[in-house]
């Protein structure tokens, strides 16, 4: 951040107009390969959870602090597939559920915490967060699943490359508002940049078209398409640009985009996650894969042209506020279809439906 957006005060008056910040959602919390049989805490939609594996290799999630006497299990070791606290010695499983106290006493139902529901993603360890859960006991069933790519588990799609963006200040609604916003297109993104810099290339624009849909058959998901031609003074080049196909998964938690280029063969998977770590902040992870025609090179240069014209967008999403009534004009995109759909991410809406 910087300027006014550092401001405490400034920062509690934007959040006051946003939606709560925490919306029902699967969250990237960490890569697979970082947990272990040592248990690591994350921080996510306003909680502190420690992950670990299990004897069976299995991630699992619970709360942070043990329920004894408040110790961080973070600090704790793992045996027999439960963390042990470094205080008192009690072990605890990954239902959250006490199994072991050094006393000799039995552990009673009632001794236990909070636990997540756990899924690991194309190298991504995912929480799923919802509203309520606070009591302790097992993690209740998710309203839904994130997809799986078979390309990707088969090998058909291997990783090319990764990028840990750290902290975006932000609502995660913006990004997914952002695509229905058809006219921030030319003004924002219409230069084009450098790979991963937010340098223009002289000469060079990129002309969008833009379109969002709900899908008719999972009620968590919603498609953006944007197909972008390359311009040069004014004049599009043949056979230039890109197309990407983009499966908004739940409120934007895990989004992912499906790029192919006019000009080659090749397919290019590119995942970008959102995880609310606190009000109005976000930690963003990218993450890709590619097909034998899709060199790591290549692969780089289209995430790196998507990040360049990210950038641009979280200048102005860091010092806005939401419009909960916006002025909209006949150019404007589906906004309030998209907020109707967003708003069953949370209970209330749901509960009134």
């Amino acid at each position: 951040m910087n300027g006014l957006s550092g401001d405490s005060s400034l920062q509690a008056e934007r959040e006051a107009t946003y939606p709560p910040p925490y919306p029902e959602a699967w969250y990237v919390v960490a890569r697979a390969e970082d947990v272990s049989d040592r248990p690591t805490q994350v921080r996510v939609a306003g909680n502190q959870l420690v992950l670990f594996r299990d004897g069976g290799r299995r991630v699992r999630a619970i709360g942070a602090y043990c329920p004894h006497m408040g110790a961080n299990l973070a600090d704790g070791v793992v045996r027999d597939g439960c963390v042990e606290c470094p205080f008192h010695k009690w072990r605890i499983d990954g239902e959250g559920q006490v199994v072991r106290m050094p006393d000799g006493q039995r552990p009673e139902p009632r001794h236990r915490t909070r636990s997540w529901a756990v899924e690991e993603l194309h190298g991504w360890v995912c929480i799923y967060h919802r509203h309520g859960d606070l009591d302790p006991g097992p993690a209740p069933e998710p309203r839904y699943l994130p997809e799986r790519l078979p390309e990707i588990e088969q090998g058909d799609l291997r990783l090319c490359g990764e990028y840990d963006a750290g902290p975006v200040h932000m609502h995660l609604l913006e990004f997914v508002e952002n695509s229905v916003d058809f006219q921030h297109f030319a003004p924002v993104h219409g230069d084009l940049r450098v790979p991963w810099t937010n340098v223009r290339v002289p000469g060079m624009r990129l002309e969008h078209e833009a379109t969002w849909r709900r899908d008719d058959r999972e009620p968590h998901v919603s498609w953006f398409e944007n197909s972008a031609k390359l311009v040069f003074r004014g004049k599009v080049i043949p056979s230039s640009g890109a197309v990407a196909v983009v499966r908004l998964e739940g409120p934007g938690g895990i989004v992912r985009f499906d790029f192919s280029l006019n000009a080659r063969p090749g397919r290019l998977v590119m995942f970008q996650s959102h995880t609310p770590v606190a009000p109005l902040t976000q930690h963003v992870r990218f993450r890709w894969f590619g097909d034998s025609n899709m060199s790591k090179l290549q692969a780089a240069f289209i995430v790196g042209n998507w990040v360049s014209q990210w950038r641009q967008d979280i200048g102005i999403w860091e010092r806005k506020i939401y419009q909960q009534k916006p002025l909209l004009s006949r150019g404007d995109g589906p906004v309030h279809q998209l907020r109707k759909w967003y708003s069953q991410f949370y209970p209330s809406a749901r509960a009134g439906a």
